[in-house]
Formats: C-alpha cells, structure tokens, sequence
C-alpha cells in the first residue's frame, strides 16, 4: 500500500533534517576564536611552527579547544584602533599588545587590572621580568599589563673599518666615542665615504640615548622636567659638534631606523646605534658586505658619569593586556600566563622575541642561537624607556626630536634648546 504523507507531516519532516543537518554542522563547527591585537611580528615569534621555538600557542590552542585570531597593524593604527575599542561598551578584542610609548594613565585605567587574575594564578617567577617595565604598566600600585618583549638599543661598530684606522676596540666613554668617530670619518681605498658614527634622527629615541650617555634625561621617572640641564647642553653641543665636523650624516635628521641598518651592512659607517635583535641581519652574508665583522657592546656613558651610569639601555617594549570591557578574561589571562611564563618566553626569543626576563638569557639553548644573548643579558638589568608615562608624552617626544634636529644643523644653539624644551613641554606635564 502506498502511503501519501500529508503536507503538515512533510514539513515537519523537511524541518527535522535541517535541523538535524544544522545540528551536525554546528557540533562540526570551531569554537569560537580568541582575538589578538597586535603587530604582525608579536604573532611570528608566537605561533611561528617553522623557527626554532615553534608554535608558542599550540598546546594552550589544542588544551582549551579555542583558536587563536590575531589581528595585525602596524604601531599607529594598532593603538588608534586599540583606543577606539576600549571605549565601547564591550569589545570583541581578548587580548592587546601595547607599545610603552603609546602608554598613558587614561590608556592603562582602560585595561583590567591584573591583581586578581595574579593572585588567583600568578605568571611563573614574575620577579623574573624586567622591574622597570613592569613598574611602567602599574598604576596607583595597580598592574594592568604583562611585559613581554623589549626592543634595547647597543653601540655596533665595524671591526673592519676599525682595523682599516688602526683602532683596537670599541670605545669605553663617550669622550672616546667621539675621539674614534673622528678618526673613522675617511674614505675608504675604494671610495667609499664612511661616517663615524650615526643613529635613527627621525625620532626622538635616540637623541634620549645620547642623553642618557651625559645622565640627563629629558624628563625623570617623577615628572621632573630637565633634571640635569648642564648634561643635556653638554649632549647638545656633542651632536653639533659631530655634524658640523661631517662625523655625523649630512641626512642625519631625515634618517630612519632603516637607514641606519643599510650604512652599518654597507660599511657606510663605522659605529651607530641599533636595536641589538639586528645583530644577525648585520653579520648575515646574504645581506651584509661584513658578515662577522659587525660587533656589538653596550651603549657608553660621558666618564664624567660613569660611577652612576655605568651603561646605556635604551629600551622600548610591548605588554599584552586584557581591555577592561573584554568578555573572555579568566581564558585570556591563561594565554597570557602561558606567553609570559619561562617557557614562553624561551620559545618566543629562539623565535626571535627579544625577552624581558633576565633567566632566559642563560639557557644555553638561547646562547647557542643568539651570538648577543650575553650582551643583552647584561643591559637589561639597566633598560629604561627613552619617557616616562604621562599623559601627553607623545608630544614631549615629538619636541625632542625637533630641537634635537634643529640643534644639530645649527638653528638653535644648544643653551637655546635647553630653553626651547623647558618652555614647550613645561605645558604638557601640567596637561
């Protein structure tokens, strides 16, 4: 006999196998993802399967059966788009990795406060992790993020070109600094024009090295403006001294970072200050004309001040922090536990992560790979950011770099910059 199905029984039928059908690809379907703001390169040293750390993520992933979403910026539109989240009512983004400079009291009273989540399930050996930069993310004794990687300038010079002038080493002050930058401005036998010394002038960073080298801070950890107005003339007068004698690029104030990284691979300079991660793109014969020749030491202090300043570090460094007004905070903490720990941290600087833990730079694992570990090791103890924390830092910054370009050319004497600074950023720290 053959059976008809009514119309109501065959909807109700069709019904049933779309929900059964939708039912199977939703038990198939991925968990939610958890996102990640950051750079592109915070992701690489995390997740990279193929470098020596592998993937930093894949246990955490595998344990808790939630992916990993990462969106990638560069610095100025992470942070604008970092700032933009925190004052929603609620936002999709998990975790957010945060550059020290873009750090403010408004910024960090938008992050979770950390305290709880620490006391709960601490990070591993937290007394591990650099001081000052954790102090640099704590508000009114309140930590709102977690360091995790640190970008420290170093003096690298060519032992070629030294050996070409007859100069044994590196220098050991500031005063020998110039001595030797002096005589390693020439030209080379085959024409080469070779300065003496040289660092990034498009940016306030490395003017504040140089600032450091004379103990003069633009502006100390307790906001005061100028601590030491004799040393910042003093470094203001060095920069003059060295680009009217052509010691320095005559593009000095122009160059960027990278500029900086052709003329120390091309033999174009004999000694200048980089981010000591480059050491290996410096010696690597695929990309440089002095494969092993390119040494690295600590940035030198003037020897007037050496007793309280027995080395220059210059660091800039990125946390990752939870927005306050996140929905997944107890998940993201263990994925930050699991970054920040030991471990973590090992696995991301064979990746390439610069690590903020002093620990991690005596594994022998890490010494084998990174020729620099046994110098990096040594400044850390030592790194400050180039600013403190405060609300309009940014735009101190941004005065730094153009007095400094404008006492460097000779628009202003060095006494007259002194003043400039004071009058221009006095504003700012009352803002």
């Amino acid at each position: 006999m053959r059976r008809t199905l009514s119309r109501r029984a065959l909807i109700a039928a069709a019904a049933g196998t779309g929900l059964a059908g939708l039912g199977g690809r939703a038990a198939r379907a991925e968990a939610p993802a958890l996102n990640i703001l950051s750079h592109r390169v915070h992701q690489q040293v995390a997740t990279s399967a193929d470098r020596p750390g592998g993937d930093v993520t894949a246990d955490w992933v595998k344990r808790n059966g939630r992916p990993l979403s990462w969106i990638t910026l560069d610095n100025a539109p992470l942070h604008d788009r970092l700032q933009r989240e925190l004052v929603l009512g609620e936002t999709s983004i998990d975790a957010a990795y945060v550059l020290n400079t873009a750090i403010s009291p408004r910024l960090l009273n938008l992050l979770e406060p950390l305290d709880p989540h620490m006391t709960a399930a601490p990070v591993e050996d937290f007394s591990d992790v650099a001081a000052g930069m954790v102090k640099a993310v704590t508000i009114d004794g309140s930590l709102r993020a977690i360091p995790i990687r640190h970008a420290t300038v170093g003096l690298f010079y060519n032992e070629a070109l030294f050996a070409e002038q007859g100069i044994a080493g590196p220098p050991t002050s500031m005063e020998e600094l110039i001595d030797f930058a002096g005589r390693l401005t020439y030209r080379r036998p085959d024409g080469t024009a070779v300065n003496g010394f040289a660092f990034q002038g498009n940016s306030h960073f490395n003017f504040l090295t140089m600032a450091f080298a004379y103990d003069a801070p633009l502006i100390a950890p307790d906001l005061t403006l100028l601590p030491n107005e004799a040393g910042m003339v003093a470094m203001f007068q060095t920069l003059h001294t060295m680009f009217e004698k052509k010691i320095l690029p005559r593009t000095m104030s122009a160059m960027s970072q990278d500029d900086v990284f052709t003329m120390i691979q091309n033999g174009r300079v004999a000694m200048a200050l980089a981010i000591m991660g480059r050491y290996a793109d410096f010696n690597d014969p695929k990309k440089s004309q002095f494969p092993g020749k390119i040494k690295l030491v600590p940035m030198v202090a003037s020897a007037a001040v050496k007793e309280k300043v027995p080395l220059v570090a210059t660091s800039d460094f990125w946390s990752v922090a939870i927005p306050k007004n996140a929905q997944n905070k107890d998940l993201t903490w263990s994925l930050i536990r699991a970054l920040t720990g030991r471990d973590g941290t090992l696995r991301q600087a064979l990746n390439g992560n610069g690590p903020v833990r002093s620990s991690v730079y005596a594994d022998p694992r890490l010494v084998a790979a990174v020729p620099q570990a046994r110098i990096e090791a040594a400044v850390l103890p030592h790194a400050r950011p180039p600013l403190p924390i405060f609300a309009e830092a940014q735009r101190a910054a941004d005065v730094m770099m153009q007095t400094s370009q404008g006492v460097l050319v000779g628009v202003m004497t060095p006494a007259d910059a002194v003043k400039e600074l004071r009058s221009k950023i006095t504003p700012l720290l009352k803002a």
